[in-house]
């Protein structure tokens, strides 16, 4: 890929390597990335310690598993066994296979299903395992026993191998493969290290990620507030809490990417100003960084959207409390975007303002622009881009008596010109109030609705279409189509993901899938060259 690097020390972790940016040449579209939440049957694998994305330790029974601030176990009652899934629930031959360090503190008794146990018997604070990846389970950690006096905790399950200091975008196997002295294990090193370099290398082709998902913008779990309410480096799992912004910061760094970020929706201004003085404090200097409001909050679904409609309601923000919820997200953005650029003074200006819409509501985009003259405050009003929705919506009955070569017909002749008029629509009320237009999210949606998520066959047909060397065209064509409406930035929705019932997300279905079995993944390479 045609892609210019300029390269300097990073200092955001503990290990000093390079870091890289892409400096994206006049007429070339740029694509961003969503980056995808941590779970423990992803398939991104970020980390070379993937005990990150481990599913929270809990019993196989229910209860008598106590865990502290972090998810740590305090007391594992006699006779219970605590397990956490770690790879589990991936299809064969995606898990990068070989021999896994398990090492973790205390007095107790480990076990590790679905793997095979190379060095260790699980009570001596280190164990080799081998995963081979062969079928869908990978390794399935239990606690068999933890001394309440000094409890199993800080587990780390790392990456097979290692690096060479100075070169965090290349595994090596061994010290060999490195000049004397210059290896760097991924279990001596995991804190430092950090960042699997496969998913480096994938990622820097990218200017920008978004990592609303892996700030679980949209959890009904766990709603921050306050700072005390944050992500913890010390935590036992991401998965549950979302990534510190220490590991956001870090990474945007490491690939020189510049990061979005998204606000949680309930949290309060102390919050968001230490946000982003931390951010301000540790982020590259010639970085710029996105700032939008949660996510979606005109969307149903989420549980920002009830907080906002209660917000708007209380402040009598208007009597349709859908509307009140419109003005109170319109309202606390520009608050949002002010205490930001309070934060970073002087360097304002590397700043970029987000504010969100529904790219199909012309009237609420208007009004989020217009009340109190937000608009004043935005830099880049956002939209999702995705095309194929209807197909798993309202079109259901058609398309499943559609052939194959009948649905992308469908999808060339119909999809792609509604959402190339949903984009000059929203480009054109960009430009009304000055603004760039930008996507938040964007991609092929095809995903069953309602109760055609169940429909098995349907979801077959849409797996089959991600994967067939025609989604590459299309691809190619929705792109084309926002870049001649005037749309500038385009994040894609998501990074590599397995395929199921819940939609076809990835731009791979795994990390290391090769590029010649990705078509969507072609086509978002070759359309950041030129389209």
């Amino acid at each position: 890929m045609r892609v210019f690097f300029r390269c300097w020390v990073a200092l955001a972790i503990l290990v000093a390597v390079p870091s890289c940016s892409a400096d994206v040449p006049p007429g070339e579209l740029r694509i961003g990335m969503n980056i995808n939440a941590l779970r423990d049957w992803g398939t991104a694998f970020p980390f070379v310690d993937v005990f990150h994305a481990s599913r929270p330790l809990d019993s196989e029974e229910g209860g008598g598993v106590t865990l502290d601030a972090h998810g740590w176990i305090q007391r594992l009652a006699r006779g219970r066994v605590a397990v956490s899934p770690v790879l589990f629930d991936i299809a064969p031959g995606r898990v990068i296979a070989g021999d896994y360090v398990v090492r973790w503190r205390g007095k107790g008794k480990l076990a590790f299903d679905c793997a095979s146990l190379r060095q260790g018997d699980g009570s001596h604070h280190r164990a080799v395992i081998h995963i081979d990846g062969k079928d869908d389970c990978g390794l399935y950690l239990k606690v068999l026993a933890s001394d309440p006096a000094d409890p199993v905790r800080d587990i780390r399950v790392t990456l097979p191998g290692g690096i060479c200091r100075g070169q965090p975008f290349k595994t090596v196997s061994a010290a060999d493969q490195c000049p004397s002295g210059q290896y760097l294990s991924f279990e001596a090193h995991a804190d430092s290290i950090l960042f699997n370099p496969a998913y480096l290398t994938y990622l820097r082709d990218f200017p920008v990620l978004r990592f609303m998902d892996a700030m679980e913008t949209n959890s009904r779990e766990h709603v921050q507030r306050t700072w005390r309410d944050r992500p913890s480096m010390q935590d036992a799992t991401w998965q549950k809490r979302g990534w510190p912004v220490e590991v956001m910061v870090a990474l945007a760094n490491r690939v020189g990417a510049d990061p979005w970020f998204t606000m949680p929706h309930a949290a309060d201004d102390a919050y968001v100003r230490q946000f982003a003085q931390y951010v301000r404090q540790h982020l590259d200097g010639d970085r710029k960084v996105y700032i939008e409001y949660s996510n979606e909050v005109w969307n149903g679904i989420f549980p920002q959207h009830d907080y906002a409609v209660e917000q708007g309601r209380k402040l009598r923000l208007d009597r349709d409390e859908d509307v009140a919820g419109w003005k109170f997200y319109s309202r606390r953005s520009v608050e949002i975007f002010d205490i930001w650029s309070s934060v970073f003074g002087q360097q304002k200006d590397r700043l970029v303002r987000v504010m969100a819409t529904q790219a199909v509501n012309d009237y609420m985009t208007r009004l989020l622009l217009d009340y109190q003259q937000a608009w004043k405050h935005v830099d880049a009003l956002a939209v999702a881009a995705y095309f194929g929705g209807d197909a798993g919506a309202g079109d259901v009955d058609r398309v499943r008596k559609m052939s194959k070569d009948r649905f992308f017909a469908y999808l060339q002749k119909v999809e792609i010109p509604r959402i190339a008029k949903e984009y000059r629509m929203n480009a054109a009320i960009a430009r009304k109030f000055g603004l760039s237009l930008i996507a938040y999210e964007g991609g092929q949606h095809l995903v069953g609705v309602g109760p055609a998520v169940d429909d098995a066959r349907l979801t077959q047909r849409f797996m089959e279409a991600n994967r067939d060397p025609r989604m590459e065209s299309l691809y190619l064509a929705m792109y084309r189509a926002w870049k001649q409406a005037g749309g500038d930035l385009f994040m894609h929705y998501s990074g590599p993901g397995q395929y199921s019932k819940w939609g076809s997300w990835g731009i791979k279905e795994y990390l290391l899938q090769p590029e010649a079995q990705a078509p969507k993944y072609r086509a978002t390479l070759k359309a950041m060259r030129g389209l």
